[in-house]
């Protein structure tokens, strides 16, 4: 082995996994030194990393020494392993301390940067909690809280660099909203500041007008109106503008509603019940938009015929170059009648602006899917009926979320005549950053079936845990999933927070 060169010893790694690797080390004093070489930990890194969900980017990674490279992949592995088997020992962070109509609802819960998790809740109340290691014993501490009779949270966004956390609040008369932020130091586990309110971030809002989303990097929020259009407002400069919402068919576009937006790039964003489309950021609204010597399109793609209500959506990945600029963002949906959609939406804005949607997996409850037919699954994927899956079961989902990086999702159900609530895990069936020849895929306007695609893959749902109780106050409202932890937060209806 001696007399081998490092190259070689290096692309012979690559056929071997981690345990084979750790193995080696016990041979003989040349393996032990080999396999602890940065160069292979980094290498092995960059395989894994698009397999396994991890906190750090490439770039970030590479700072790393071996040792902590090393742990680095062995915790990636064990949450790999460990993600779809039963959980037990669930920690209540907090519980319903009271009747239910005192009780704080949950709005949002969300995990932030993978080490800390964040509640919004009603009366005005929000808490952010640290918690521990993935290989300690489960801990939370309350780093940052905020409570108001008359401001209340309803949006968040963490910047890119993930060291500011902004937290929408609107308020209580409908007038008015205004930013609060939390400095989050990035560096290992030190103490958060205490949150600080924004004074310039305030701007003023009509009663009927709801912040969907905000974004923090280009001080922008998007605010929805009645059904026709939506505002996007720049809480510094108070630079504003209202765009009208596409209605191709009166009748149609009257009860497809909003539910959920996102900035990707030059474009917002707007997930409706029937469709999602792109429209144009006014350059005017933030300087990070800059101006642009073509004129971008409106573009809009429709679903399958379903009624998404909610939707759940990852974070914007983006590949651009001189020559391109595409961006993808992952979402899990659900349809009331026909079970759970999991969907990955492309946005090319060059060489030629586009919106396209690729659909995933479909998990099939109540009524049978058109989209999912015995005959349309894979020679590879079993017919629903006989992994238990009942298209008459009445099912009901009441809370549904994806990971940020779009890789593991879960979602909360409960049958018909039964009080015990299933949580239900699953893992993206392909890679969601990548756009698959063969998929069914919708693009401007319609959504087309290639004749040489496999469709769209079942869902492997695994119950991994089940609630019992009679207690409509354990109802669970809102969850959140942490794709590099694997780490699952239930907000039950009654205000308790439960990590699974």
């Amino acid at each position: 082995m001696l007399n081998i060169p490092i190259e070689l010893q290096l692309h012979i790694a690559n056929f071997l996994d981690v345990e084979t690797i750790i193995s080696l080390r016990k041979t003989c004093t040349s393996l032990y030194q080999f396999t602890h070489d940065r160069s292979l930990w980094l290498d092995l890194l960059s395989r894994t990393h698009d397999i396994f969900p991890q906190p750090l980017s490439a770039s970030d990674s590479a700072t790393l020494s071996s040792l902590q490279l090393e742990h680095l992949i062995k915790t990636a592995i064990h949450i790999e392993r460990m993600w779809l088997l039963p959980r037990k020992d669930p920690f209540l962070i907090t519980n319903h301390d009271g009747m239910e109509d005192t009780s704080p609802y949950i709005r949002h819960l969300a995990f932030v940067s993978d080490r800390y998790l964040l509640c919004l809740a009603s009366e005005g109340r929000i808490s952010l909690w640290k918690i521990s290691d993935v290989f300690t014993p489960f801990a939370a501490e309350v780093v940052a809280t905020f409570a108001s009779s008359t401001w209340y949270p309803c949006a968040y966004h963490l910047n890119a660099a993930g060291s500011v956390l902004a937290i929408a609040l609107t308020h209580v008369e409908g007038l008015a909203a205004r930013m609060l932020t939390i400095s989050l130091n990035t560096d290992s586990f030190p103490e958060l500041s205490s949150p600080r309110l924004v004074t310039p971030g305030e701007f003023s809002i009509l009663p009927s007008q709801l912040i969907r989303a905000i974004n923090v990097d280009l001080e922008i929020a998007l605010l929805s109106n009645m059904m026709t259009s939506f505002d996007i407002v720049n809480w510094r400069t108070k630079a504003q503008a209202t765009v009208a919402l596409r209605n191709d068919d009166p009748v149609e576009d009257l009860w497809n509603l909003m539910c959920a937006m996102r900035i990707c790039g030059p474009y917002v964003l707007v997930f409706r019940m029937h469709t999602v489309e792109a429209y144009p950021l006014p350059p005017h609204i933030s300087s990070e938009v800059g101006e642009r010597s073509d004129i971008l399109p409106l573009l809009r793609c429709r679903y399958p015929q379903a009624n998404y209500h909610r939707a759940s959506l990852a974070k914007n990945t983006c590949i651009k170059d001189d020559e391109s600029e595409i961006y993808g963002l992952p979402m899990l949906a659900n349809d009331p009648l026909h079970g759970m959609f999991h969907f990955h939406v492309k946005l090319t804005v060059r060489p030629l602006p586009s919106l396209s949607v690729s659909l995933l997996g479909i998990r099939p409850m109540t009524i049978a899917s058109p989209q999912l037919v015995a005959s349309q699954l894979p020679e590879n994927q079993p017919d629903p009926a006989l992994l238990g899956i009942a298209r008459d079961t009445r099912s009901f989902v009441s809370a549904w979320a994806l990971g940020d990086h779009g890789r593991r999702g879960v979602w909360v159900g409960r049958s018909r005549a039964s009080t015990n609530r299933s949580v239900v895990a699953f893992t993206s069936p392909r890679d969601v950053n990548s756009v698959i020849e063969g998929d069914r895929m919708g693009s401007n306007n319609s959504l087309q079936a290639n004749e040489d695609s496999e469709g769209p893959m079942l869902i492997d749902g695994h119950l991994i845990k089940t609630i019992q109780s009679y207690d409509l106050r354990d109802d669970i409202t809102v969850c959140a999933v942490s794709d590099t932890t694997g780490r699952i937060a239930l907000g039950a209806r009654g205000g308790s927070i439960t990590i699974i």
